[in-house]
């Protein structure tokens, strides 16, 4: 019987197969999960002397998978990215993707090539057992179409790591998840839009769609509160007038790439 290995899945025993010398981290490979310790003997920080494993995954660029993390010790931290001149430079982090305290961290290779995965601790002088599993994932459906909102409407919402995500030059090379409406108006009318999250620093940005994707035209990340209002904090908020009569695309989504949780988006 002859079995073909997937990409990743091959990249992963290529790597396994290799003498331990040449390794500097263990190589994650699909199928089954891999069974961890933090010790006071493993590798640590000490900037914020946390103690992670690391590991290694390889794929072709346009890959995607999974990555979970989950301890009943200690609350996990997932981190993958570069070794840059015996330096880690990080790309993508998540702290409570998955159930409770544990991590989940979706990953497309953005080039082909083999990247760090750091499982470590979140809280400082944290130590337990942990199991790490890798899983690979079709290629992301097209993003859903735009949600109706009406003025005097509220929608709730959640971003999760399977919501759509872009990048913004503005705020690094991780991916913003992000959802997206589209409120009709006539020209003159003017509306505020509000988006409020317990869970993450929101960030509005209003515009059109163009054959390039979403064009913005104004965005803003800390809103300011109404005479009498309570502060806004990190809520975001938006007041513009219709130029003339049609469609406003709004983009609920986060100002730090990975962040999740649930939303809610108004319109006065």
């Amino acid at each position: 019987m002859t079995t073909q290995l997937s990409r990743i899945a091959f990249a992963g025993a290529l790597a396994a197969a290799l003498p331990a010398a040449a390794l500097a981290q263990t190589p994650l490979a699909p199928g089954s999960a891999t069974q961890g310790e933090l010790t006071r003997e493993s590798e640590r920080v000490t900037s914020n002397d946390y103690y992670l494993d690391s590991y290694t995954v390889t794929g072709e660029a346009g890959d995607r998978i999974a990555i979970a993390m989950q301890s009943d010790d200690f609350d996990t931290l997932l981190e993958i990215g570069l070794m840059e001149s015996d330096q880690f430079m990080q790309m993508f982090v998540d702290d409570d993707g998955g159930e409770g305290l544990n991590s989940r961290l979706v990953f497309t290779f953005p080039e082909s090539g083999t990247y760090i995965v750091r499982a470590r601790t979140f809280g400082a002088d944290a130590t337990g057992n942990y199991t790490i599993e890798l899983t690979e994932l079709p290629p992301p459906p097209p993003p859903p179409p735009p949600i109706r909102i009406r003025a005097g409407g509220t929608a709730d919402g959640e971003l999760t790591m399977d919501s759509p995500t872009y990048v913004s030059d503005s705020y690094g090379v991780e991916g913003r998840h992000y959802a997206l409406y589209e409120l009709r108006g006539r020209e003159g009318d003017t509306r505020t839009i509000t988006l409020r999250s317990e869970d993450f620093d929101a960030f509005l940005e209003v515009g059109g769609m163009t054959p390039l994707g979403f064009a913005v035209s104004d965005s803003n990340d800390d809103g300011i509160a109404n005479e009498g209002e309570e502060a806004l904090g990190l809520d975001s908020r938006l007041t513009v007038t219709f130029q003339r009569s049609g469609t406003l695309m709004i983009r609920a989504t986060t100002l730090g790439g990975g962040a999740t949780g649930t939303y809610a988006l108004s319109v006065e």
